[in-house]
């Protein structure tokens, strides 16, 4: 039989998807490297050529998501016809609507990285993220202070305690849209953490009440949407 030689790239983006789709359809913790490697078509030595684990895969499949979210994120900082606050609603609008639109993949992989055997890799990729959004972050908070709408002495602080606002408001209710048999009112505590994060941060930076929304009603009615 002839041997096909691909692009490692090509090669290694086949394995990364094939890997999604097992891990979704018969779960991260039943999925072997040998599962992957069959399903692609080449043998255990290949895979670990390009992983040196399961759990680098899935790193590299979160990665591969943070990078395309972090390219909309980037994409509203630099646009010089926005101000800091239309900025701040765009963002909190088109990475919004991006997870809704991937609900059920972002959701599985939550699952996957919260698992016990993963629990290096998910201080890993907080890290990683937090590295990548602070920075777009404090261009925001930098220019908000410049025209007016923010008041605040630490720009870099500021944007760091923002991100950590917003990310235990997103870990918070993302444990009740897990779970949300386990709550008497599931979305309306969800709203409540959003509501309770927004208050938070506009203190931090500063702001107006009410110029920082973490989200909409109707983004919120999707998360709990069957």
């Amino acid at each position: 039989m002839t041997r096909i030689v691909k692009d490692p790239e090509e090669r290694r983006g086949e394995l990364i998807a094939c890997a999604k789709k097992l891990f979704y359809s018969q779960g991260y913790a039943r999925t072997s490297v040998r599962d992957i490697a069959d399903a692609v078509g080449v043998a255990k030595g290949t895979f670990y050529y390009y992983f040196d684990s399961k759990q680098a895969i899935l790193e590299a499949l979160v990665a591969e998501l943070s990078a395309q979210m972090l390219t909309l994120f980037e994409a509203i900082v630099d646009d010089e016809t926005l101000d800091a606050l239309e900025k701040w609603a765009r963002w909190v609008q088109v990475v919004g609507n991006w997870k809704i639109q991937r609900k059920d993949e972002l959701l599985a992989i939550v699952r996957m990285i919260r698992a016990d055997e993963n629990v290096l890799l998910s201080h890993k990729l907080r890290v990683q993220t937090a590295q990548m959004a602070v920075p777009a972050l404090a261009k925001i908070v930098a220019q908000g202070i410049e025209e007016g709408v923010f008041e605040t002495a630490f720009v870099e602080e500021a944007a760091e305690i923002v991100y950590v606002v917003a990310r235990t408001v997103t870990n918070s209710v993302t444990a009740i849209v897990l779970s949300p048999g386990d709550y008497d009112h599931p979305s309306a505590l969800a709203r409540r953490k959003m509501v309770a994060g927004q208050t938070a941060i506009e203190r931090v930076l500063g702001a107006k009440p009410g110029a920082l929304p973490l989200t909409d009603e109707q983004m919120i009615a999707a998360w709990f949407k069957n």
